[in-house]
């Protein structure tokens, strides 16, 4: 039997678009000087001139590879760091520039292949292999006396070849569209240290994926299992097993298992399903039958 999803003028997919792809736009506006309120570029940004944005990768960086902790540096990335606390790791599913560019190839993919192709579910691969790129990254960067990961991420680099067309740049970020090609979501899952330093902030947070228990399981569609660009098996792992929400350090509150559920199972909230289903106080809209 098929379940169809009753479609919305809006989904969470074109609002974490837009939302990344505004804020791509700034920072290659800024990049050519064309914003005075706006300064900075993924690893520091100031709005205003007074409100300081690190981060906090970069500020670790910065503090092991020049032996100091500035205080300016220190100040933004508490502020992200904050919010990570609170809302796990939003920038990778509604900020960062290269997830955005690749969330439009994996749609410009299935588009094409569509015809005589079934995406099936793929099952999530370790997270830390994360955590282990992220610890040779923080090592070489105390090593060498030197911010590695700023100086070669491919999320820095492609704002760099869009606001100045910089050839080096444009070859490393053809090389992770090619493997994103080849293996999807490659860079997202195995590779970005910044997304995992994002998801061990991010792991407890309260805004997350939040479970209705009174109607988890009634139908075993697996759509959400599918939708996930992050691989995690939200219907297998999450639902089925009785969670009241999805706490896996790789869940970036994207919303794409919520715009593909039919049931409403599945909403973005801080607070749980209460038992009669009605909406948390906190929490926002769901996807619908």
């Amino acid at each position: 039997m098929t379940h169809s999803v009753r479609r919305r003028w809006w989904s969470w997919a074109l609002l974490r678009r837009l939302t990344a792809l505004a804020f791509l736009g700034l920072l290659v506006l800024a990049g050519r000087g064309a914003v005075v309120w706006f300064r900075g570029t993924t690893s520091a940004t100031s709005l205003a001139g007074r409100i300081p944005f690190t981060d906090p990768l970069a500020a670790v960086e910065v503090s092991l590879s020049s032996g100091h902790w500035p205080a300016t540096v220190w100040t933004g990335a508490v502020l992200l760091i904050a919010l990570a606390l609170l809302l796990g790791p939003v920038f990778c599913g509604w900020l960062c520039p290269l997830g955005l560019l690749l969330d439009l190839n994996a749609a410009l993919r299935t588009w094409v292949l569509r015809v005589g192709f079934r995406k099936r579910a793929v099952a999530v691969k370790p997270w830390r292999s994360r955590i282990l790129v992220l610890g040779i990254f923080l090592g070489l960067s105390l090593v060498a006396r030197w911010p590695v990961f700023q100086t070669l991420s491919p999320i820095n680099l492609l704002v760099r070849a869009l606001a100045f067309g910089a050839d080096g740049a444009i070859l490393i970020v053809l090389l992770v569209i090619l493997g994103d090609m080849i293996v999807p979501r490659v860079w997202c899952r195995e590779l970005c240290p910044q997304g995992a330093l994002y998801g061990l902030l991010g792991r407890r947070a309260p805004f997350r994926v939040r479970v209705n228990k009174q109607l988890a399981g009634q139908i075993r569609c697996q759509r959400c299992d599918v939708a996930c660009p992050m691989g995690i098996r939200v219907m297998e792992d999450y639902t089925l097993a009785g969670h009241s929400s999805v706490d896996h350090p790789d869940c970036t509150r994207c919303g794409s298992c919520i715009d593909v559920c039919p049931r409403g199972v599945l909403r973005l909230g801080v607070r749980h399903t209460e038992g009669n289903g009605r909406q948390g106080a906190a929490s926002y809209p769901r996807g619908r039958a």
